[in-house]
């Protein structure tokens, strides 16, 4: 069995992946990364015959290999199409809409002025579009707090002549990306799915300390579960999480994400591997 694995090399022998891709090899199967760092990749000669590809990484690289492998009929986990949708903040939302998953009303623009009539309205969540692992999270409850972004991101936008060319394709470097706060409980919820299996902590936020990190596991709730499914099924993914709050009314999707870190989940490196055997055969 050969298994292609669209990644960076485990940077820790602590990691999950590493874990992995030890038991995979135990298991007599012969795994390959293929990253931009594999050296010189001759796509002539690049032979797309792997029983199984495990598209991870974000890089443009594994993206590019995983949409060819899609469409040459190979078999990935997660498919290509469900994590690209995944990928994309804008797509992610319109389809927890359309689909009648609870989440946070989100606005798009691409000046942080034109936010100043929702924060009167409500607490805002500001976020890089294309951001990642909580990195640039500002909270703005109240319109003081806002006026202080504001300020702190003076001379950081593109001036307004221009008009980020012809195609648009600056216009996404400047994009902003803003959820409706929701009141919740005083820690966030991380769920993680191997299949229909489902693991989740909740801790706080930001979470620093590695303790913080690995958070307290939420143990028999049936709610959270059914609603961390219905996202996989969705979105069609297998491997995959989903971020969440516990408002008055219930859980709140936040984000979902595709092959996470699966810090903490019991076994994980050994449910994984057991679950990429299965698909592949």
């Amino acid at each position: 069995m050969r298994i292609c694995f669209l990644m960076e090399p485990p940077r820790s022998s602590t990691s999950v992946t590493y874990d992995v891709l030890n038991a995979l090899k135990s298991s007599g199967a012969d795994v390959e990364v293929v990253t931009e760092r594999s050296g010189l990749i001759d796509l002539e000669h690049f032979k797309f015959d792997y029983d199984l590809y495990l598209f991870k990484s974000h890089s443009p690289l594994a993206e590019s290999l995983a949409a060819a492998a899609h469409y040459r009929g190979a078999k990935l986990l997660n498919q290509y199409p469900a994590t690209m949708k995944v990928r994309d903040k804008v797509l992610t939302d319109t389809i927890l809409l359309q689909a009648g998953i609870p989440a946070p009303k989100t606005f798009i623009t691409d000046s942080i002025e034109n936010l100043r009539p929702i924060i009167r309205e409500m607490p805002v969540v500001v976020k890089p579009y294309r951001g990642r692992r909580g990195m640039g999270i500002e909270i703005c409850m109240d319109e003081a707090q806002f006026n202080d972004l504001v300020k702190r991101r003076a001379g950081q936008e593109s001036s307004s002549d221009d008009d980020g060319g012809e195609d648009g394709t600056a216009l996404g470097d400047r994009l902003i990306y803003a959820q409706q706060y929701q009141e919740h409980e005083p820690f966030d919820y991380k769920a993680y799915a191997i299949g229909d299996y489902v693991y989740a902590i909740k801790r706080i936020f930001p979470a620093k300390t590695k303790e913080e990190k690995l958070g307290t596991p939420v143990g028999d709730d049936p709610e959270l579960v059914e609603l961390v499914r219905k996202c996989g099924k969705t979105f069609g993914l297998e491997l995959y999480g989903v971020d969440l709050v516990k408002t008055p009314n219930g859980y709140s999707v936040i984000e979902v994400n595709c092959f996470p870190g699966y810090k903490g989940v019991p076994q994980g490196g050994e449910r994984i591997s057991n679950f990429i055997l299965e698909n592949a055969k």
